[in-house]
């Protein structure tokens, strides 16, 4: 998801109209669609305005592989790069740590399975 679709989705999300989110960022609401759209490249103070607008940090509404989501927003959103950065990787150890709970898990499945059967074959 690109930087416009993102900016869509916030704005949709938090139940704004453009018109209000343009008003705010000392904008045209036409200008706010052009954004939107996708049309050009937006200017780096022009997002920071959004993102204030938002409150939401400029990382986040960059952050492609984060998706836009309540959840996401209230968890993610506000939060400072490094804390953003922090929380990203207990989430990426977590799930390795799941990943490999999981398949020792099969791993035991697999073991009790081939027991029950070896000691039902006897």
């Amino acid at each position: 998801m690109n930087v416009a679709s993102r900016m869509r989705k916030l704005r949709e999300l938090m139940g704004w109209k453009q018109s209000a989110v343009a008003s705010m960022m000392n904008i045209t609401q036409q200008a706010f669609s052009f954004l939107e759209q996708g049309n050009g490249s937006p200017r780096i103070d022009t997002l920071m305005r959004f993102c204030d607008v938002m409150n939401i940090q400029l990382h986040f509404l960059l952050s492609a592989d984060v998706p836009i989501t309540e959840e996401t927003v209230r968890k993610y959103g506000a939060k400072t790069y490094s804390e953003f950065i922090s929380e990203h990787q207990k989430l990426e150890q977590g799930a390795q740590f799941l990943d490999q709970m999981l398949l020792s898990n099969a791993d035991k499945v697999t073991a009790i399975h081939l027991a029950n059967t070896t000691h039902q074959a006897a």
